[in-house]
């Protein structure tokens, strides 16, 4: 059974064009597509896959500005937490360029905490 991490950010308005930049950079700085090639040929590296945003024109709430789910990999003992490590600092880098944005971001039914002095998700908790 495999789990994915989710996120949803809403606000009245909507992404500027500078947001959306950056959040393409980010993605890209993020990227596993380079592990996913070597897990596909070799087999060896976790069994990632790519970040997945929804498309904006396909949304119910007009208030939501940025939602998407990722599958995290689950190929060894320690994948799962990796990948919640690794998407949700890309999380976190999105979350703290995008001002006033109300965020809710979960793996399965277990909500991240925000930690507002660190500007980053605790996965301690």
């Amino acid at each position: 059974m495999s789990s994915s991490i989710y996120y949803t950010a809403t606000r009245k308005q909507k992404l500027t064009q500078a947001e959306q930049d950056a959040i393409n950079q980010l993605m890209e700085r993020y990227s596993v597509d380079e592990e996913i090639e070597e897990y596909l040929k070799s087999g060896v590296g976790h069994n990632w896959t790519s970040f997945y945003i929804y498309d904006p024109k396909n949304l119910i709430d007009p208030d939501v500005i940025f939602e998407g789910s990722t599958e995290l990999p689950d190929n060894s003992e320690n994948a799962i937490f990796d990948g919640v490590d690794h998407w949700a600092s890309l999380l976190a880098d999105i979350r703290n360029g995008i001002e006033g944005a109300e965020w809710h971001v979960h793996v399965d039914d277990h909500d991240l905490v925000w930690d507002e002095e660190k500007l980053e998700y605790d996965l301690t908790i």
